[in-house]
């Protein structure tokens, strides 16, 4: 039996790969250590992973930050009530463990099979809508075009990351920079994009305009990139190692009929009252704003750095005036 494994990475998170099979790395960006964005200090993220507890062979040694416990009602898979859950059976609640990611490298080992390399999906014409918001918006499989992450490359006209943000033939250096918050390496599997984690969202179009051109970039965008893997191994091991030093833990993934699903996010770490009400206006304008600092991981930071604004909205908005879970989009770079 294989064992597979699917991550989905929301929030502050910079994406770092040139699908061409080589290593890539998803840095979850210190919101704090990056400094002022736009005038303001961005509020703190919380890097985070997430999973069921079940999904381990080591759920006594892992050793999880914190364990709740989620059920009856919405779960990590949707939906309500006791329902299936992966790996078949009927499911009232759940153990989740929760990893403070903060200060760490995160690696996923494949024990007994040799790596492929890092793939990008690319595809054909007829699979994708981009730069258009898919027809059929709920659906996962509509949105793998990597494209819908927004690319620094094409948004700022230079997308390599500044190469002190990296590490250094995929082995840590010490301890992290002042901008990074935790480093996931991704030795091998495929990148895509993933659903968006706001409904509000799916058919929106966001458009980057550029003052000093005046030229405006438009496209449908998703703030969930999706990592998979299927491998042969016999086992996956996920380590969190503080950078520099201490001790590590480690997450075994046995083989399995089904993927195994994890998350890691890196989002508010709290709500925070902003001067203006909380309406959908205002949760799109600080979502701009967190956009501007990944501006300040480029290699060559540009004076126009153009900030992501709904261009057009199919529906009226619903619910305004009501706080919603935050959403910080992600964000593709290149290596030097």
């Amino acid at each position: 039996m294989s064992v597979a494994l699917s991550i989905a990475f929301t929030g502050l998170c910079a994406l770092v790969a040139d699908g061409n099979g080589t290593p890539g790395e998803v840095i979850l960006v210190d919101a704090v250590g990056i400094g002022k964005v736009g005038g303001m200090t961005l509020p703190e993220h919380a890097p985070t992973l997430v999973v069921a507890l079940r999904e381990l062979v080591n759920p006594n040694s892992s050793s999880p930050t914190r364990v709740v416990v989620a059920g009856p009602g919405r779960g990590m898979w949707g939906g309500s009530g006791a329902r299936e859950g992966p790996r078949g059976g009927t499911r009232a609640v759940d153990q989740i463990g929760i990893w403070d990611l903060r200060g760490s490298e995160v690696r996923i080992r494949a024990q007994g099979s040799e790596g492929t390399g890092l793939q990008l999906f690319r595809p054909s014409e007829a699979q994708t809508s981009w730069p258009h918001a898919p027809r059929h918006a709920n659906d996962p499989a509509a949105w793998r075009d990597l494209r819908f992450i927004a690319d620094m490359n094409v948004i700022s006209g230079d997308g390599r990351i500044d190469p002190s943000l990296l590490t250094g033939n995929g082995e840590a250096l010490g301890p992290l920079p002042q901008a990074v918050a935790a480093r996931i390496h991704l030795d091998a599997g495929l990148l895509e994009g993933g659903l968006p984690s706001q409904e509000l969202y799916r058919e929106d179009l966001f458009e980057f305009r550029s003052d000093a051109s005046g030229h405006a970039h438009r496209q449908a965008m998703t703030d969930t990139i999706r990592w998979t893997l299927q491998t042969g191994a016999s086992a996956l091991v996920i380590e969190i190692a503080p950078a520099g030093s201490g001790p590590i833990k480690r997450l075994l993934l046995a083989p399995s009929a089904t993927p195994h699903q994890l998350f890691i996010s890196n989002l508010p770490a709290e709500n925070v009252p902003h001067s203006e009400d909380h309406s959908s206006s205002n949760d799109e304008k600080m979502a701009a704003l967190h956009f501007g600092a990944y501006y300040k991981l480029l290699m060559n930071e540009p004076r126009d750095q153009p900030l992501p604004e709904l261009w057009r909205t199919p529906h009226p908005r619903k619910g305004a005036g009501l706080m919603r879970p935050a959403t910080c989009p992600g964000a593709r770079f290149v290596r030097p």
